[in-house]
């Protein structure tokens, strides 16, 4: 933490530039450098390729970027038929499957490709979708064995050290995800994302003026990251400003109406502080911005209730049935409201 206080007083002088992986440079001549290393590494991918594959993956590429995965996917398939080991395409592969959801196909390919071309790039491919699924030490011991085997710096790295920070929030170990949070922050000095985990660290150790601290500097740098401000209204919260929190938890809902962690606190202090009616407004909101999510429509329906729109209540509660029409307890409910409705 010492390490995260002394380096993020720094400030640069300098025009930044951002590629298009949202990688921050602060020297347009390093930029210009990683731009023509992209297209080596592509001239590379290709050099000793069948044509077909190597079309195939340029078609496929396009169409990734496009977020046409489900396309890219027949083209990828094709390519790896005339080719099953070429890193290239199982790296690809492996990328689209996930973006459509088949992520146990993606593991497949994963570790195929571990096997074909072995080293830290297909390593921390691996790890990375271990830890995407929750598999937290199967991933922790991915991320280790991807550490063993690099052999130069690589901007892969952050991600990398932020995960395995995360992972060791997850496991209760404090001290090992401050460390790893350390390495990130020194690949990347200027991520609001790290910082919010950094404030979270803080929370979980019971540390709120740390973690005030980090999540003040996560919106300096980011002033759209909701989460960040989901933080420093939980901070001030804790120190018992209530009008500050609220501000900060309206200025998270008005950046991303979906955050859960928002919605559910705003109905949580709507019943506290008075403000019923701001809670209901950000349910609503949320819960027309999402598939389906029964756990918050009960919360819902419970502060309809709660201030007598009963007739709102028995709508929320014939939604929840669609989801879910085995729920008996809210079956026993809409007796209830609808025996209050007739009553009225």
């Amino acid at each position: 933490m010492q390490m995260l206080e002394n380096q993020i007083v720094r400030k640069s002088s300098e025009t930044s530039h951002i590629d298009k992986s949202g990688r921050i440079y602060f020297d347009s001549l390093q930029a210009l450098a990683d731009f023509e290393s992209d297209i080596q590494t592509a001239k590379e991918e290709t050099a000793h390729q069948d044509p077909r594959v190597s079309k195939y993956l340029q078609n496929a590429r396009i169409l990734s970027k496009h977020g046409e995965y489900a396309l890219a996917l027949n083209l990828l398939r094709q390519a790896s038929n005339l080719d099953s080991k070429n890193p290239a395409t199982l790296r690809m592969l492996a990328g689209a499957l996930e973006k459509t959801g088949r992520n146990s196909e993606a593991q497949i390919v994963l570790n195929a490709w571990v096997k074909s071309d072995y080293g830290f790039e297909s390593l921390l491919g691996l790890a990375t979708s271990l830890y995407k699924m929750n598999r937290d030490q199967e991933a922790l011991e991915k991320y280790y064995e991807a550490l063993s085997v690099i052999t130069e710096e690589n901007d892969e790295l952050f991600e990398l050290y932020k995960n395995m920070g995360n992972i060791f929030v997850r496991q209760g170990d404090f001290d090992a995800a401050e460390e790893f949070y350390n390495k990130a922050y020194t690949v990347n000095t200027q991520s609001d994302v790290l910082l919010v985990n950094f404030g979270t660290l803080e929370v979980q150790r019971g540390d709120f003026d740390k973690s005030l601290y980090c999540f003040r500097k996560a919106v300096e740098i980011n002033a759209e990251n909701d989460k960040a401000w989901v933080g420093l209204a939980m901070v001030h919260n804790q120190f018992g400003d209530s009008e500050l929190a609220w501000a900060n938890l309206e200025s998270a809902l008005d950046i991303n109406s979906k955050n859960r962690t928002a919605v559910h606190l705003a109905a949580n202090w709507g019943v506290r502080d008075g403000r019923i009616h701001k809670a209901i407004e950000s349910l609503e909101e949320y819960l027309s911005n999402v598939e389906e999510d029964e756990d918050m429509s009960l919360v819902l329906i419970n502060l309809f209730c709660t201030t007598g729109q009963m007739d709102k209540a028995s709508l929320e509660v014939e939604r929840v049935l669609l989801w879910n029409p085995n729920n008996h307890e809210v079956r026993d409910l809409k007796k209830k409201i609808n025996q209050s409705v007739k009553a009225a």
